[in-house]
């Protein structure tokens, strides 16, 4: 399959608009059923979602309620959404291709506060990490075939990288598939303050955010130098993502059992 990955709200349902586009099936629904005007609203020309983005695995494929099975030789060209955590998950031999999307945390967080959403644990800038880090540590150590882009460049210059990409994929229309790209439809962040975006997270570490996204952007490899500044970075967050999880599931325990 043609996974197109990333956090949410970092262009994954635009990339998946964008492959549609150029002609390539797809594994999803536009617009899931039941789903409010306001996730609509964020998305307006759809998700394209499904129970596969959670992971490609045994708990999904076979469908678990229909027993319906996508073979790999038979979904080659297929693009289906998969966020990171679950495609860290999923199986290897659906792992043709990978075209990973990444957003300024910044922004990021800027959006799941908007929506109210992010993981129930986890405060949004330490989200952003996590999931990225993730990304990185899995396309290093598994090594299937990944494209990774940011937001950024894309709205930039989308006939270029949709170009880039469609190439390496080897079909599609680049031309249709750059002109669904809407780049006035980004949103900006508001203009607050690092501080108050960082979820607690140290200036320091939030410079190592910066020049990961820096790095991405411009297209240029990671030196083994980085690599081990971004390990330092998530030895020492991890401590408080662990406590923040922690605190997160609690709640939530505690919330279930003073509904019943």
């Amino acid at each position: 399959m043609i996974v197109v990955t990333g956090t949410k709200r970092s262009g994954t349902s635009m990339w998946m608009h964008v492959l549609v586009a150029a002609g390539l099936p797809c594994i999803g629904e536009r617009f899931p059923a039941g789903w409010g005007e306001l996730l609509r609203d964020a998305n307006p020309d759809g998700f394209f979602e499904s129970e596969l983005m959670g992971g490609i695995n045994y708990r999904t494929n076979p469908h678990p309620l229909t027993g319906a099975y996508l073979a790999p030789q038979a979904t080659r060209d297929h693009a289906v959404k998969v966020f990171i955590p679950g495609l860290v998950r999923s199986d290897v031999a659906f792992l043709d291709r990978c075209i990973a999307t990444v957003r300024d945390w910044r922004e990021y967080v800027a959006s799941i506060r908007r929506l109210g959403g992010g993981d129930a644990g986890l405060p949004p800038a330490l989200d952003w990490w996590c999931s990225n880090f993730a990304l990185i540590r899995d396309l290093a150590i598994r090594g299937y075939p990944a494209h990774v882009v940011s937001y950024d460049s894309f709205l930039r210059d989308p006939e270029r990288v949709a170009a880039e990409v469609l190439a390496w994929i080897g079909r599609g229309d680049p031309a249709a598939a750059a002109r669904v790209v809407q780049p006035e439809r980004k949103r900006q962040p508001g203009g607050a303050a690092d501080g108050a975006l960082a979820d607690g997270v140290d200036a320091r570490h939030l410079e190592v955010f910066d020049e990961l996204y820096a790095c991405i952007d411009a297209g240029r490899p990671l030196s083994a130098s980085f690599i081990e500044r971004l390990n330092a970075v998530d030895r020492a967050l991890r401590p408080m993502v662990l406590e923040r999880r922690a605190v997160g599931e609690a709640k939530l325990v505690a919330d279930i059992f003073g509904r019943r």
